[in-house]
């Protein structure tokens, strides 16, 4: 069941793409990293819980995002924030990966802590602070380069007035999440 944030965020997508004769159309990154496994917490064991092992299949991720295709066939991001409120660091995107349900907690106690979960969240948080430059400047241009700017309440942005980093915040149980955030320059 999506949070009611999704939801109120889905709906504002959704009259902003109609107030403006746009094709409502979500698109998110899905990178692909390399290693063998079904999972990513498989594929990260089977690195050695080494961050500089594990990198995006550049051939078989996509790193589009946008919400909208206006009548150019141009794609937009849209966000339900006023302009004014992006003078600071603003979440553009979830985490490229995270720790966000029981199942998956089991599955990163045992894999990372080897059943403990304190070791876990330790051994964990160090990979995803050493993951930043495994995905670097270049996967962070492919996705937020991806549209031609974000529309907002009040306004449309073009790109050239926006910029962006990664950003290491603290996450469900303890366990960090690498996310995209932007700001107006």
């Amino acid at each position: 069941m999506p949070q009611s944030r999704v939801d109120a965020g889905r709906e504002f997508e959704e009259l902003v793409c109609e107030t403006n004769g746009w094709r409502h159309k979500e698109v998110s990154p899905k990178i692909n990293w390399i290693g063998k496994g079904r999972s990513n917490w498989v594929k990260i064991e089977r690195v050695g819980f080494n961050p500089r092992r594990f990198v995006p299949n550049i051939e078989k991720s996509k790193f589009d995002k946008y919400d909208a295709i206006n009548g150019r066939d141009q794609k937009i991001e849209i966000k339900k924030y006023n302009s004014s409120e992006l003078r600071s660091w603003t979440m553009y995107s979830e985490p490229i990966f995270k720790v966000a349900t029981r199942s998956q907690l089991e599955t990163v106690i045992e894999k990372f802590g080897d059943g403990d979960y304190n070791r876990s969240v330790e051994r964990y948080n160090n990979f995803v602070s050493g993951m930043v430059s495994n995905v670097g400047v270049d996967i962070l241009n492919a996705i937020t380069q991806s549209n031609i700017g974000i529309q907002c309440i009040d306004r449309f942005i073009p790109q050239s007035e926006l910029e962006y980093r990664w950003n290491i915040r603290s996450g469900w149980k303890g366990y960090n999440r690498l996310s995209i955030e932007f700001r107006l320059r």
